[in-house]
């Protein structure tokens, strides 16, 4: 979060499955979220600063749209 400069942002992960770690992890970091593809929605969007979205879970969500 540090090299994108995103620790004091609300920032919304995205990933394309559960990810124990990556859960764990992001409750240290204040202003931050992480939902799984299948759990994003529109709100979680707008009301975050930024959105990082794994690259994996770009795919994911392609396929959802389709």
């Amino acid at each position: 979060m540090k090299a994108f400069d995103l620790e004091t942002k609300k920032t919304l992960m995205v990933l394309s499955g559960g990810n124990k770690n990556v859960y764990l992890s992001s409750r240290n970091l204040k202003n931050s979220k992480v939902v799984v593809n299948s759990e994003l929605n529109t709100y979680e969007i707008t009301d975050a600063t930024n959105v990082l979205i794994l690259e994996s879970a770009v795919d994911a969500l392609e396929s959802n749209l389709k």
